[in-house]
């Protein structure tokens, strides 16, 4: 299964409708009640990550499908090895440039395929 990049809100609500889960089934494969289910599917505030966990197991998908949990699990590592902190962040900042300049880009080609019309 792929990584989902959008908040947990959307991802969440995707997963019910794509697995055609019920509220209460989930309810009951995670002791957490169904109303709660409804709630997280609506506020944009993620729950706890110790519940992404309990959901993902109980939907059978791994918790790094969703984004605040590999969020997460990036800030422990950098916690864990601060001194990794400036190589992620130049690879971050260059990935980013690079996706700038290929946006750029398109957008030349985009605005030279009208020119020639």
């Amino acid at each position: 299964m792929k990584y989902s990049n959008k908040i947990f809100c959307e991802a969440f609500s995707e997963l019910l409708k794509e697995k055609k889960i019920k509220l209460r089934s989930l309810a009951a494969k995670t002791n957490l009640h169904y109303s709660y289910f409804s709630k997280l599917s609506k506020r944009k505030q993620p729950p706890p990550t110790e519940t992404i966990i309990n959901i993902s197991n109980a939907l059978e998908i791994n918790p790094e499908y969703f984004i605040e949990y590999r969020l997460f699990k990036l800030t422990e590592m950098l916690k864990s090895a601060p001194e990794n902190i400036n190589t992620v962040l130049n690879f971050t900042y260059a990935l980013s440039n690079k996706n700038k300049l290929k946006v750029a880009e398109e957008k030349t080609i985009y605005g030279n395929k009208n020119n020639n019309k």
